[in-house]
């Protein structure tokens, strides 16, 4: 699965890039049905926001944080995300 990575008021480099789509590659190891995944990059006065949106099935799940680092904002978003796709795994395998 390739992310999909949107960028404003900022550049990226390909280092980034790569470390994004190895980022959302981890995802796919917790859960492997993921649909689509997105990474919005958005650079403002306090620091770098950085937004996950991850779709599941008829689900949609989205984790952002901002800090002045990109790589951490990056990793912290991935973690809420992590816990999310943890959630919905967990209660779709209770269900059945």
């Amino acid at each position: 699965m390739q992310p999909r990575i949107s960028v404003r008021n900022a550049k990226v480099s390909d280092g980034t890039k790569e470390h994004i789509n190895k980022a959302c590659a981890k995802l796919l190891q917790i859960y492997d049905r993921i649909i689509d995944c997105e990474v919005v990059i958005d650079s403002n006065k306090v620091g770098t926001e950085v937004e996950l949106i991850v779709k599941v099935p008829h689900q949609t799940l989205t984790a952002s944080c901002c800090d002045e680092n990109l790589y951490k904002a990056l990793s912290e978003a991935q973690e809420r995300v992590e816990t999310q796709l943890h959630k919905y795994h967990d209660k779709l395998v209770e269900h059945r």
